[in-house]
């Protein structure tokens, strides 16, 4: 029932704006998004640990397509982020002034359902079909209501996101036709594949997932298009969308590809912090404040490839923890921006200065969601990145110090932006309005949560001890 409900509640609610149209589109979807998110905790209250089994129904079975869906550890925190990230980004569209409000809301609830389905998928081709789906709500979000030029920059988004899927196509097919037509991620696993296949195998299933992250070199779509993309656009593309790599990665390519993954871990690992400090240090040079976090968001990421690929508990566990971490950030960070272009009309930075004089309020809010963006200590970024670290230092010592830096350089980009935007001589001549009720709704909550998981981890580190010592201890089996 609770994966029944987390399909449905999102769909047919975009089923109902899209062919209703009506005046409360908003308020619908919040309702909406809010359902979900009290089928999401119950589920978390509910689970016992162990992968959860809610059907396993004939679809097409020569094809090797079944309607298998479920979650363990790792699933459910993916389900869980998805649940909290969507109220917040439909609220967020209380501030936005759309034409077609009924169709884009419905757009954002068609995607929230295909995520559902990404991360409740437990048969490949269903992943692969929900994974393929979320491109297209997604494409249709930025086609029509992204920036100057964003019909050039949609599809080259587009073209990059299918010539990846289409690569992760090929890598399922094949597992398919050796595994005798069977598509169950339990089935795959078990599979024995030589070392040589697994080396090339491994590309075929990886560029999907390197693509969505982004990590260098495949990353040169994201900055544009976050720039580009309206404001819930960009909170949707890094809040949640690019997570289905981090999880894809977890759950089709590990426990498939063991060899192929040992063979590869330095490459991904050294490609994802290149990527991680080239972020940071071109976000430091950015006089955008919506381009700065664009492009911090692309240095987070490499960080939490480079987590992943770790191998260990720390690393693995340290990465989807941050997972949480950084949709969190993302969406604090990304309302900044909105509300920044809300009263001054830009977000360029070199227009702005002395704002927290009229503004104290605003400033004092911002200056604590930039505090998870330097990941302070007793803020829910210091937790994963400690242990990213770690689990990089296990690997080598060198790798943990280059990952590091991105720490230094990420204090220094979001402490002088700060200073820019806030402090510093007097530039505007305007007067500008404080942080209003609507600010302190959306942003205290999730202040709140970055506070409270900084403290007291627990929760969300209980929930991926058992299903990621059991991926590791597999892949020494392998």
């Amino acid at each position: 029932m609770i994966a029944a409900l987390l399909l449905l509640i999102p769909f047919i609610s975009a089923l109902v704006l899209v062919i209703a149209r009506p005046a409360q589109a908003r308020p619908i979807a919040l309702v909406s998004s809010l359902a979900s998110l009290a089928v999401v905790l119950y589920a978390w209250i509910s689970y016992t640990g162990g992968t959860v089994i809610h059907y396993d129904l004939d679809w097409v079975n020569d094809w090797g397509l079944r309607f298998k869906v479920g979650y363990d550890g790792v699933g459910l925190l993916m389900l869980i982020l998805t649940g909290v990230v969507f109220p917040f980004i439909v609220a967020t569209g209380y501030g936005q002034q759309h034409d077609r409000p009924a169709t884009f809301n419905a757009l954002l609830l068609f995607t929230q359902a295909f995520l559902y389905g990404v991360f409740l998928a437990q048969n490949a081709l269903l992943f692969y079909i929900n994974y393929e789906l979320t491109l297209i709500p997604v494409f249709f979000i930025l086609l029509y209501w992204g920036g100057e030029n964003r019909r050039a920059i949609t599809v080259r988004f587009f073209i990059y996101t299918l010539l990846g899927g289409l690569a992760l196509l090929f890598g399922i097919v094949y597992l398919l036709v050796q595994n005798g037509g069977n598509g169950d991620f339990t089935a795959l696993a078990s599979l024995s594949i030589p070392a040589s296949t697994q080396v090339w195998l491994f590309w075929a299933l990886f560029l999907a997932f390197a693509i969505k992250l982004p990590i260098f070199p495949f990353h040169s779509w994201q900055p544009e298009t976050y720039y580009m993309a309206p404001l819930q656009g960009t909170m949707v593309l890094g809040a949640v969308l690019l997570k289905m790599g981090l999880y894809g990665v977890y759950k089709l390519v590990f426990p498939i590809v063991p060899a192929g993954v040992e063979y590869w871990q330095t490459t991904v690992i050294v490609l994802a912090l290149i990527g991680a400090v080239y972020g940071g240090v071109i976000a430091f040079r950015q006089s955008d404040l919506k381009r700065l976090v664009a492009f911090s968001s692309l240095s987070h990421v490499g960080v939490l490839c480079a987590g992943l690929f770790a191998l260990n508990a720390y690393g693995v566990s340290g990465s989807f923890y941050q997972a949480f971490a950084h949709a969190i950030l993302v969406l604090g960070m990304f309302y900044i921006v909105g509300a920044m272009q809300e009263r001054m009309g830009t977000s360029d930075m070199s227009v702005m200065g002395g704002l927290k004089g009229q503004a104290p309020r605003l400033a004092a809010l911002f200056l604590l969601v930039l505090i998870n963006a330097i990941a302070l200590p007793l803020t829910q970024s210091f937790v994963g990145e400690w242990l990213m670290f770690a689990g990089l230092w296990q690997v080598d010592g060198w790798l943990a110090f280059f990952a590091l830096t991105t720490i230094v350089i990420g204090a220094i980009y979001m402490l002088y932006a700060y200073q820019r935007v806030m402090l510093g001589p007097d530039r505007t001549n305007v007067t500008l309005a404080d942080a209003s009720t609507r600010d302190h709704l959306y942003l205290v909550p999730l202040i709140a949560v970055t506070l409270i998981l900084g403290v007291y981890p627990g929760p969300i580190l209980e929930l991926l001890d058992a299903p990621v010592q059991q991926l590791l201890s597999s892949l020494s089996v392998h």
